[in-house]
């Protein structure tokens, strides 16, 4: 609606642009947010993991952390994985006292996605039961270059993660080094 057709107003809510010239390229290289399509979460139940050597070296190791827990069933459970359009299925172990994916299965995610010391993974609950548990996975890669020099560069400019609303988690801010 043109603001001639409003009366001449044009509400806080609507912007007229008229003749608007095309954005030109970005001017800096574009981060892996950008490429690698990171999505906001949608409200579900998650958990995140920063990438060790223990979830790279074989007998691979990684599972959910935190509160998401209790919500998953304690028992073992066929798992899909869903990451960057493809499926990685594989067996969450609830029942186990140290509740993890099963080797073979998260090893075949990490090759797939070539997972490296340092990147992140976001796994997000979509869809769980007794008899089936799928994650919605994003990756973010620990190699990205900060745009403000300095940060992460020393102990007096650490890299701070701190608490993400939704996991419940009420521990001290994880810190990487």
């Amino acid at each position: 609606m043109s603001s001639s057709e409003s009366g001449g107003r044009v509400s806080s809510c609507q912007v007229e642009v008229e003749n608007q010239a095309p954005l030109p390229p970005p001017s800096v290289p574009m981060t892996n947010m950008q490429t690698d399509g990171i999505k906001p979460l949608s409200g579900k139940p998650y958990f995140d993991v920063i990438i060790s050597k223990t979830h790279l070296r074989p007998r691979y190791a990684a599972g959910p952390s935190g509160n998401i827990c209790s919500t998953l069933p304690f028992v073992a459970v066929p798992t899909i994985i869903n990451c960057r359009g493809k499926g990685w299925n594989m067996i969450y172990n609830g029942q186990n006292i140290c509740k993890q994916f099963d080797s073979k299965g998260w090893g075949n995610f990490v090759k797939g996605n070539n997972l490296k010391l340092g990147d992140a993974c976001v796994f997000e609950l979509m869809e769980q039961s007794k008899d089936k548990i799928v994650f919605e996975v994003q990756i973010l890669r620990g190699d990205f270059q900060f745009e403000f020099s300095g940060i992460g560069e020393s102990e007096e400019m650490p890299v701070v993660l701190s608490e993400f609303p939704g996991t419940g988690e009420r521990d001290a801010p994880f810190l990487i080094d």
